[in-house]
C-alpha cells in the first residue's frame, strides 16, 4: 500500500505565488481531505535550498514525500494519480514534470517514462528513506552557500549512481515560468507535454517503457560541479 505525505516549497512574498498554493492546497484537499499536507514558507528570504531542505525534512513516517513548488498546476484526481505512479516505481525519485525532446520520444512511442541524468524539476517524489541519505551527503560534499536546490539533488544521484525517472505525460505543469524568484524565467519552461488540470493520470497504464525508457541527454552545468568536494 503507498502511503503519501505532501511538501509545498512557498515564498509567500509574491501574490501570485499565494494564489496558485490556494489553488493546489485546494484541490488536494479536496481530493484526499485526511492527505498530510504542509506548506514550508519562506518568510525569512533564506532562498530556495533552506526551503527545500525543511520541506524534505516535513516527511512524515509515510513511504513517500513528495515536493511541490509553489507555482504549479495539477491533473485531475492528482493524489490518486501520484499513487498509481508510486506503484509503479516505487523505489525510485519520480519526477512528475519534464522539459525535454525526450518526452516527445517517449510520446511517439506510447511510452510513459523518461529517464534523466540527474535534473528532477519542481515536483519531485522521494520514497522516503532516501531522504536522509542525501541530506547528510549534500552536508558533507556541497558548498553551504550553493544556492540550487535541485541541482544538489542531481549532484548526489549522478554520484551515487541511483536513478531518476519523469512521468510522460508530466502530472504538473510550470505555471510560474515568467515568474521565478531565481530570475530564471523563459515561455519554454514549461512541461513537454502536460496532462492538463482537467485530465486524470487514473488508469494509464505506467508498466509502459518501465523497462526499458526514453534517455535524456541532457547533464548538469560544467560550472556547477565546482561547487561539489568529494
Amino acid at each position: 500500500m503507498t502511503d503519501l505525505s505532501i511538501a509545498i516549497q512557498h515564498n509567500p512574498h509574491h501574490a501570485n505565488r499565494r494564489q496558485w498554493v490556494e489553488a493546489m492546497v485546494s484541490q488536494l484537499r479536496l481530493e484526499d481531505p485526511d492527505l498530510r499536507l504542509d506548506i514550508i514558507k519562506d518568510v525569512r528570504g533564506e532562498g530556495c535550498w533552506p526551503t527545500h531542505k525543511r520541506a524534505l525534512r516535513a516527511a512524515r513516517d509515510a513511504t513517500h514525500h513528495l515536493l511541490l513548488q509553489d507555482d504549479l498546476a495539477l491533473c485531475r484526481d492528482f493524489v490518486a494519480s501520484v499513487k498509481e505512479v508510486i506503484c509503479a516505481r516505487p523505489n525510485n525519485l519520480i519526477a512528475l514534470y519534464a522539459n525535454t525532446h525526450a518526452v516527445h520520444r517517449a510520446r511517439a512511442r506510447h511510452e510513459r517514462w523518461v529517464e534523466k541524468p540527474g535534473l528532477c524539476g519542481p515536483a519531485m517524489i522521494w520514497p522516503t528513506a532516501w531522504i536522509n541519505e542525501f541530506l547528510d551527503w549534500q552536508d558533507a560534499h556541497i558548498d553551504r552557500g550553493f544556492p540550487w536546490d535541485t541541482v544538489r539533488v542531481s549532484m548526489w544521484l549522478i554520484k551515487t549512481s541511483k536513478r531518476v525517472f519523469a512521468t510522460v505525460p508530466s502530472l504538473t505543469e510550470h505555471v510560474g515560468c515568467g515568474s521565478s524568484t531565481m530570475g530564471l524565467n523563459g515561455r519554454s519552461k514549461v512541461a513537454s507535454w502536460f496532462l492538463g488540470s482537467s485530465r486524470s493520470g487514473v488508469g494509464i497504464d505506467w508498466t509502459r517503457g518501465l523497462s526499458s525508457p526514453q534517455k535524456d541527454p541532457h547533464n548538469l552545468r560544467s560550472e556547477w560541479w565546482r561547487f561539489l568536494h568529494d
